[in-house]
C-alpha cells in the first residue's frame, strides 16, 4: 500500500521509512544495505516511532493503558439513539445524560442491575464521552426513584415521541405480563394466566410503529388490569391521536379511541350482531401464497366489519371438531360457518385485502415483547415501591427502544442471518479503544479480525 503524501511529509529522523503496520504508521530505521545478486538492497532496522495525529512520536515516549474501553457496542447504540438523548435533554435538562447512560448500559449488558451499572460505565467508552458520572448502586437506585416521583416528565417525554407518529403510520398496541411478587406495591396482582402458576404479574402496555419498525413508548399497569381497561388509559396518557391502531383485543368496540385515530381489532365470532349481519356468508376471495381467503365487508352503524375465512385453517378446525368428544350435531350446525374465520371491526373504509395484510403485520409487536424478555432480560421486576417501578420501567422503555433499533440494524445488514443478537453484540463489544499517553492522550482502536471489523464498520458508517 502506497504511503499517503500527508504521512510522508510529516518531519521524522533521517534514514527512515514509513510503513503501515496493523492500523498505525510505523517509522522504521534504515540500517544499511544488503548485497544480493549483484545489487544493493536497503536493509530495514527496528521500529523507532510512529506517525500519530500528524506528528512523529518516538517509540520510547509511547505508553498504552492496559485497560481498554468498550467502543464498538457503545458507538452503535449512541449513533442509533441521538434523537432520544435530544428529547431527554428537552424534558430533563442535564439529568438526561445520566438517564441516557443507564439506559445504554442496560441495553448492552442484560445483567446490569443497579449495582453493576457503574462497573459497565467505567468499562465503556461512554465514560470518556460523559466523564465523572456518579453511578454507584445507591446513586442509581435513588435516581430511579426520583424519576418515578415525577411521572409528568415521563408522560411529557412519551408524548414528544408520539408527536413524531405520522397520520398514515400503523401503530400496534399490546400488553405483556412480567413476574412481580412483591407484597408492598399495588402493581403486583394475579392475572388470569398467573393464577395457574401462582405468581403475581405487572402488565407492560407497549405502542409499536409497524411502519417505521420503531418502538414508540410503554407504560406499566397492574397485572390484573386487562387490556380493555388499560388500553383506554394508555391512549389518554400517551395522547396517541394519529395513525391506525392495531390491537389484539379489548378496545370495547372502539368507544374509547379518539375519532381521528383509526383502529382495527378482532371481535368474538359468537357476537349476535355478526349473525344479524350474515357476515359468515362469504363469496368473494383472494389468494394468499398457497392458500385461499374468502372475505366479506359490511358497514353497520358507522363501523366497518371485515370477515375472513382461511381455507387451510377451515379444513383443520373442521376436521378437529369432527374428531372431538364435544361434537354434537346441534353444535356443529352452529359452528360450521365459523370454522377458519376471523372478524375485524374498524373505522377505516379500506379494501379487505389491505385490512388483512395490515393486521398480519401486527406480529411485529409480538417480536418486540419477545425481544424485551429474551434479549434484554427485562422480564423480572425487582423494585419495591410503585414510584421506583415507574422510574425503572421508564429506563427499560428507553433500553428496549435502543436495543430494538440495534436489532433492526443487524437485520438490515444481514448479520442476523449468521449470528444471534447476543453473538453479534459480543463482536461489537470486542471492538475496543486503548489510550496512548502522549500529547494529552490519544485513543487508538485495538486489533480485531478483518471480517469482524467489516461487519462493525458496516453498522457504524
Amino acid at each position: 500500500m502506497a504511503v499517503p503524501l500527508e504521512i510522508r511529509q510529516v518531519p521524522r529522523p533521517k534514514n527512515t521509512i514509513v510503513k503501515l503496520t496493523g492500523k498505525s504508521w510505523a517509522v522504521i530505521q534504515r540500517i544499511g544495505c544488503e548485497y544480493k545478486n549483484g545489487k544493493n538492497y536497503p536493509k530495514n532496522g527496528p521500529v523507532i516511532g510512529h506517525i500519530i495525529n500528524g506528528e512523529y512520536v518516538p517509540k520510547k515516549e509511547i505508553s498504552i493503558e492496559l485497560r481498554p474501553k468498550n467502543y464498538g457496542d457503545y458507538m452503535l447504540a449512541k449513533n442509533l439513539s441521538n434523537d432520544i438523548l435530544k428529547d431527554l435533554m428537552h424534558v430533563y435538562g442535564v439529568e438526561a445524560f445520566r438517564i441516557f447512560a443507564i439506559a445504554i448500559m442496560k441495553t448492552l449488558n442484560p445483567d446490569a442491575n443497579d449495582s453493576l451499572i457503574e462497573k459497565y460505565y467505567e468499562e465503556s467508552f461512554l465514560s470518556v464521552d460523559f466523564p465523572n458520572m456518579k453511578l454507584s448502586k445507591s446513586t442509581v437506585s435513588n435516581f430511579i426513584y426520583k424519576l418515578g416521583c415525577d411521572t409528568n416528565k415521563i408522560i411529557e417525554f412519551i408524548r414528544k415521541r408520539v408527536e413524531k407518529t405520522n397520520a398514515n403510520d400503523l401503530v400496534a398496541i399490546d400488553g405483556m405480563l412480567k413476574n412481580y411478587n412483591s407484597r408492598i406495591t399495588s402493581f403486583g396482582s394475579l392475572s388470569y394466566k398467573s393464577r395457574i402458576k401462582n405468581t403475581k404479574n405487572i402488565s407492560i402496555v407497549t405502542a409499536f410503529n409497524i411502519t417505521t419498525k420503531d418502538i414508540i413508548c410503554s407504560l406499566p399497569y397492574r397485572g390484573n388490569c386487562v387490556d380493555f381497561s388499560s388500553f383506554p388509559d394508555f391512549l389518554e396518557k400517551t395522547n396517541i391521536k394519529t395513525g391506525v391502531i392495531i390491537v389484539d383485543k379489548g378496545v370495547s368496540n372502539g368507544k374509547n379511541i379518539p375519532d381521528q385515530v383509526g383502529y382495527i381489532f378482532p371481535i368474538k365470532r359468537s357476537l349476535s350482531i355478526l349473525h344479524k349481519l350474515n357476515i359468515y356468508d362469504m363469496e368473494e376471495k383472494f389468494s394468499n401464497k398457497d392458500n385461499t381467503i374468502f372475505y366479506k365487508k359490511l358497514k353497520h352503524e358507522n363501523k366497518f366489519y371485515y370477515a375472513f375465512r382461511d381455507n387451510n385453517r377451515f379444513s383443520k378446525e373442521h376436521s378437529d371438531y369432527l374428531k372431538s368428544k364435544k361434537y354434537t350435531i346441534e353444535n356443529y350446525k352452529k359452528l360450521k360457518d365459523k370454522f377458519g374465520t376471523i372478524v375485524y371491526i374498524s373505522n377505516q373504509d379500506l379494501e379487505p385485502i389491505d385490512i388483512y395484510k395490515m393486521y398480519k403485520q401486527r406480529w411485529e409487536i409480538e417480536l418486540v415483547n419477545k425481544f424485551y424478555q429474551d434479549n434484554l432480560n427485562l422480564k423480572e421486576v425487582n423494585k419495591k415501591s410503585d414510584i421506583s417501578i415507574y422510574g425503572a420501567e421508564f429506563i427499560k422503555m428507553l433500553s428496549t427502544i435502543i436495543g430494538y433499533r440495534i436489532k433492526n440494524k443487524f437485520k438490515e445488514r444481514g448479520i442476523l442471518n449468521e449470528k444471534t443478537f447476543s453473538e453479534a453484540l459480543k463482536v461489537f463489544n470486542s471492538y475496543k479503544k486503548y489510550k496512548i499517553n502522549i500529547m494529552g492522550g490519544s485513543w487508538i482502536v485495538g486489533k480485531i479480525s478483518k471480517k469482524d471489523e467489516e461487519m462493525i464498520l458496516s453498522c457504524l458508517i
